[in-house]
């Protein structure tokens, strides 16, 4: 039998139950977002097992059992004298203010979400072939919706698109734009209410994406957007887009240089691509050890970024770190793109931004 370093198994095992207890997590946690419980201890502060059961109309046996876990994985705050409980300010931005960036509310509904899919993975693995973004479920399109929201909300419009030159002047005076991969079209209503004299329209080919985006635009009574699914209305060759944009999207398609093609094609001569996408390194050892955020990305990959570009039998496959900056300058240039430029932008620790011209 093999000799084993003790203190270093257990090391090992504790690491893994670690993964385990995040895992029960993922799904409590988003319980506790959906039915309002760490907002009501937010707003409300300080209470008992029973105080938030009856503030959320919820059974005081389930809530105290789950203030029980929460407490214990540090979530939620537990004063003993007064057997209350209650959400530190960190603990209100990132579980309770989705108005807040920090907030993670949507990225757990997003994991949690895809838990019905693992069952399919073995034959992915065997086969090669993955999941579409719609096999994952509304859940999954919802999650990431909501992850992206401040951003695209706050930040897009006054913070990002002011660096971009003449972009902002060119939507005032009216400019027609494509948010292709727009997803609930968060993004282009953003855009839509502040440049009314501009047209959009939003492409995606996710049944569940295109379903939130309509009844998004219907809450917002917004006009000036439409809506197309590229696979039986791709974006117009005839070089008459003024401005484009792709948030996290070209690292998700089974056909990334077409898309880069399509793009290049529908963009005026004199028009500006604003491609947002995930920051990552180029190799998987620059990756493992200098990007903070790898464990994260790759977990993502498999499950839902690299799965979707493969989706087809001649899928990409990029993954979630896949279209860094160095393959995003080689695939533009590839397709006659030959203007690129980073965009300094600390708003969106994932994403790296890049205004690409011809």
């Amino acid at each position: 039998m093999t000799n084993r370093n003790p203190e270093a198994l257990q090391a090992f095992a504790g690491k893994v139950s670690n993964s385990v207890t995040g895992g029960l997590n993922c799904a409590l946690t988003m319980i506790g977002d959906q039915l309002g419980l760490y907002r009501s201890l937010a707003e409300k502060g300080p209470m008992q097992s029973g105080g938030l059961a009856e503030a959320t109309h919820l059974s005081e046996r389930w809530v105290r059992e789950w203030l029980y876990q929460q407490a214990c994985i540090g979530q939620i705050e537990y004063d003993e004298t007064a057997d209350s409980f209650f959400l530190s300010e960190e603990g209100k931005a990132v579980l309770a203010q989705e108005d807040h960036p920090a907030y993670m509310g949507g990225m757990i509904q997003s994991v949690v979400a895809m838990f019905d899919t693992v069952e399919h993975l073995p034959e992915c693995f065997r086969s090669g072939l993955g999941q579409s973004f719609d096999d994952k479920g509304e859940g999954c399109a919802c999650g990431i919706e909501r992850m992206s929201r401040k951003f695209q909300t706050d930040y897009l419009v006054p913070a990002l698109l002011p660096r971009l030159d003449g972009i902002t002047e060119r939507l005032t005076a009216g400019a027609s734009v494509a948010d292709v991969g727009c997803g609930g079209a968060t993004s282009t209503i953003a855009m839509a209410k502040a440049f009314p004299a501009s047209e959009f329209i939003g492409y995606d080919i996710s049944l569940h994406a295109l379903e939130r985006a309509r009844a998004n635009i219907a809450a917002a009574g917004v006009s000036n957007i439409k809506l197309h699914n590229p696979a039986f209305d791709p974006l117009p060759e005839d070089s008459s887009i003024d401005f484009i944009t792709t948030f996290d999207v070209v690292h998700d398609s089974t056909h990334p240089r077409q898309l880069i093609d399509a793009i290049k094609n529908s963009l005026k001569r004199d028009g500006s691509w604003l491609c947002a996408d995930v920051k990552g390194l180029p190799t998987f050892a620059e990756n493992r050890r200098d990007n903070p955020m790898a464990t994260l990305a790759y977990s993502f990959s498999v499950l839902v970024c690299m799965s979707a570009g493969l989706s087809t039998p001649d899928g990409a496959g990029l993954g979630t770190l896949g279209f860094h900056e160095q393959k995003a300058r080689e695939m533009t240039a590839a397709a006659g793109l030959s203007s690129f430029n980073v965009i300094p932008f600390d708003g969106d620790v994932f994403n790296a931004f890049y205004d690409i011209r011809h």
